[in-house]
């Protein structure tokens, strides 16, 4: 294959280019053929059978930021700081009874199935750091999202010695008066202060550590925010000169996106001015990529939201199984771009087992429901990885109907042979 100048395309079913076409392509997209038990599944067309590469697992739906264009926005009308549980809107709905996530870690086990610690804010969810222990010890590929306000030295800690594939941040801003209009929250609180103090000591200690896991920046922008952009790569880049090249993996950078109830401050304009702050060759970019960070920019997150799917493929959901999510009461999500929705729970994944849950008829009522809707043509967001593995897997049907799926088979095996082995499937 590679001998011949011939690479395999991830991003393309059964398609072939050279050694830049291939390096062109979002590598990450064809990871999914390392989890071979899920290949078997798609190879026979037997999508329903699908169990999640990892789960959004949030802990808790409580936040101390309230972010205008967060898809979570209506869990988080009232501030916490580091007591979770004695918060006034603290209840089965919102945050999870440790003995309760015991038992989801448990299920998750059986199938190995990674995690993605989201929320609300996971961090100051006290049993977390017990609990990525825990799953460290099922041998489940974990990370973490966080704000970074509620983290120190000793949480800090815990997460690195749990051997997270990383740490992620959300730190979108670093000027203190847009930090806090970014964000939402009061400026007696002092997070912005807080948050770079925390970033700092990230770096700081993963250093002293040793540690394998990545740290990363995400910056979501909008109009609030958009001015921040070099001065945040600046701050990143700081950090690299302080604790040496690459003391920060990756920083992705994308525009918010409409979902559910967020307030967006998108104006004409807006998102292609991002794209031109962090593109190639842009003084972010170059800062960054000198520093050894590596700028991880989505195209699928700057498509527009109005682009219409291809006539020519089904409306069938084929990727419902790929990614899930699972609440603070333990409610299984069908798919993890419903955000909660409640007309996607499939059941308990505290009471059931996945195979229980998959098998359930439940399940099969929430799939009826998004074929009857047309759900991947009418509600999936087009910057999601459901709306790119439905496209693929469509794909990957008509060479079915065509009697080609040996092509496709020898394409997976080429790109299990060209592809890098994935540290988390959050990459994909």
């Amino acid at each position: 294959m590679r001998a011949t100048g011939r690479f395999p395309l991830p991003e393309v079913v059964c398609g072939y280019g050279t050694r830049p076409e291939f390096e062109a392509q979002r590598l990450e997209a064809g990871q999914w053929v390392y989890w071979p038990d899920r290949v078997d599944c798609i190879l026979a067309g037997q999508y329903e059978k699908v169990k999640p590469l990892h789960v959004e697992l949030s802990p808790t739906y409580l936040c101390n930021f309230s972010c205008p264009w967060c898809s979570c926005r209506t869990a988080r009308e009232t501030w916490v700081e580091d007591d979770v549980f004695s918060h006034p809107k603290a209840n089965a709905e919102t945050v999870m009874a440790h003995d309760r996530l015991d038992v989801v870690l448990t299920h998750l086990a059986e199938h190995k199935i990674g995690i993605q610690w989201v929320g609300g804010e996971p961090t100051i969810y006290p049993m977390l750091y017990r609990a990525a222990k825990r799953a460290q010890e099922l041998q489940l590929t974990q990370c973490v999202f966080t704000n970074g306000a509620s983290l120190g030295p000793k949480r800090i800690r815990a997460l690195y010695e749990a051997e997270l594939a990383f740490v992620r941040v959300s730190l979108n801003a670093v000027t203190k008066a847009i930090h806090e209009l970014h964000h939402d929250y009061r400026p007696e609180r002092n997070y912005a202060d807080r948050v770079l103090g925390n970033v700092r000591e990230l770096v700081k200690i993963k250093h002293e550590l040793g540690a394998k896991t990545k740290l990363g920046i995400s910056v979501v922008a909008d109009e609030r925010n958009l001015s921040d952009i070099v001065p945040t790569a600046r701050f990143i880049v700081g950090l690299c000169e302080e604790f040496g090249q690459g003391a920060v993996d990756f920083a992705i950078f994308r525009p918010t996106y409409q979902f559910y109830d967020a307030q967006l401050d998108l104006a004409e304009g807006t998102v292609s001015r991002l794209g031109e702050l962090i593109a190639a060759g842009s003084e972010a970019r170059t800062m960054l990529e000198a520093a050894g960070v590596r700028p991880v920019v989505p195209s699928d997150s700057f498509r527009p939201e109005s682009e219409t799917p291809d006539a020519t493929l089904g409306n069938e959901c084929l990727a419902a199984g790929m990614f899930g999510e699972i609440t603070p009461r333990g409610d299984a999500v069908l798919c993890s771009d419903r955000y909660g929705n409640p007309d996607y729970f499939i059941g308990s994944a505290v009471d059931s087992t996945f195979d229980e849950l998959w098998g359930g008829d439940r399940r099969r009522r929430v799939l009826d429901h998004a074929r009857h809707i047309n759900c991947f043509k009418t509600e999936c967001p087009r910057n999601g990885r459901g709306y790119f593995f439905n496209k693929l897997f469509h794909t990957i049907e008509v060479f079915r109907r065509n009697g080609e799926i040996a092509r496709v088979e020898a394409w997976i095996e080429d790109l299990r042979d060209a592809l890098p082995v994935p540290e988390h499937s959050f990459f994909i």
